[in-house]
């Protein structure tokens, strides 16, 4: 058996953590910004740690009071998810005591890569699935989730016969 929203997120997860390697390349300026609203104490803290959205390709800008402008993200984030990605890296910088760029990529990668995969329940025709799983077999680690949780398990026909209580 086959949990089709952690394989799915192990896909996006190595596509993502190789985009966040290279953010540079990916930013792309908005004509609309995004705003963010932070509190007073946030918002002070950010502007000390601009630096570490720009390494992730967002560039955040103070915007007066606790606002913030999103000039730029990578044209990569998943389309509808933008601001609630930066926001997640944001509240991520603020209760990090020791930044650190790897980590950040990691974060960064394994949120972006859930909110892009397959939702619970989700119905994926043949042809879906088919892509799915050879997509899942050239990954770098096709047998956990970013979150560790499996994506595959298997069962016997001893585990089956067993679950109806055919033998013992």
């Amino acid at each position: 058996m086959i949990d089709q929203h952690a394989a799915h997120e192990r896909v996006n997860y190595e596509y993502y953590y190789e985009k966040f390697g290279k953010p540079a390349d990916a930013s792309q300026e908005l004509l609309l910004p995004l705003t963010l609203e932070f509190t007073p104490a946030e918002a002070e803290k950010l502007k000390e740690r601009l630096s570490w959205f720009e390494q992730a390709g967002v560039i955040l800008e103070p915007f007066g009071g606790g606002t913030f402008r999103v000039a730029a993200y990578p044209y990569w984030f998943p389309e509808g998810e933008e601001a609630s990605i930066i926001t997640e890296m944001a509240e991520w910088v603020l209760n990090e005591r020791q930044l650190d760029l790897a980590k950040l990529r990691e974060k960064s990668s394994i949120m972006v890569s859930c909110k892009a995969s397959i939702k619970a329940n989700q119905k994926l025709t043949n042809e879906e699935a088919v892509t799915l799983l050879a997509r899942l077999a050239s990954c770098k680690q096709p047998y956990t989730c970013p979150h560790g949780r499996p994506i595959v398990i298997s069962f016997s026909n001893y585990d089956l016969e067993k679950l109806f209580k055919r033998v013992m």
